[in-house]
């Protein structure tokens, strides 16, 4: 790990890990970048397989070819949420529009980010569906881990699925064997905004003991 990684404790780290989707254009140093792979495969994997692999895009032709797969994924996703983007019982019409102006920035400006992290499986075979459905236990924690990292290092990461609608586009721009797949699309650079704390639904809301019941 660099000299460069901060030193903030686990909890300041997951109470105040905002999604940051507007980042700057900026070179993010490899040592940094290479530090938040490390982090990542710090995480479990079911049976200890360790089939977790993580492509770091910095190639500008890649970038956009991933940024057009994106912006097909997030044109679909946001259609009904551009002009009405509505609100949910935790989340004001104001606070969900401003969600959906970020993803929107992000779309127009993901060929400029420094960094486009891949996380992918690899199964060792031909990956059914099925298998890809099982590697989700093992991808996540990982990407958890990268996302912590990243905050701990001032740095904005959010991941989106919406670029790997395509399979077979995203195999291809990545070079990717029949044996992997990928999971997630993760932006990774320095945050043109303010980290703060996150909001999240009240405890008693989320949590029961035992049983579930009202």
């Amino acid at each position: 790990m660099s000299e460069s990684t901060s030193q903030m404790g686990v909890f300041d780290t997951m109470y105040n890990c905002r999604a940051m989707r507007r980042l700057d254009s900026r070179e993010v140093p490899e040592t940094l970048l290479r530090d938040l792979i490390s982090a990542a495969n710090q995480a479990p994997s079911g049976s200890n397989t360790q089939g977790a692999r993580w492509i770091v895009v910095r190639d500008a032709d890649t970038k956009q070819q991933l940024a057009e797969l994106n912006r097909q994924g997030v044109d679909t996703y946001l259609a009904p949420l551009i002009d009405n983007p509505g609100s949910l019982s935790h989340q004001s019409g104001d606070k969900r529009k401003r969600m959906v102006d970020a993803v929107v920035w992000q779309r127009d400006h993901m060929h400029e980010i420094p960094a486009l992290i891949i996380a992918c499986m690899d199964f060792g075979a031909p990956a059914t569906n099925d298998m890809i459905a099982r590697g989700n236990g093992s991808i996540w924690p990982g990407i958890q881990n990268l996302l912590l990292a990243a905050r701990a290092l001032d740095l904005g990461a959010a991941p989106t699925t919406l670029a790997l609608n395509d399979r077979k586009a995203v195999a291809e721009t990545l070079n990717l064997p029949d044996s992997m797949a990928a999971y997630a699309l993760i932006p990774v650079g320095y945050p043109l905004g303010t980290f703060g704390p996150v909001s999240r639904k009240p405890l008693e809301e989320i949590l029961r003991f035992d049983k579930w019941s009202d």
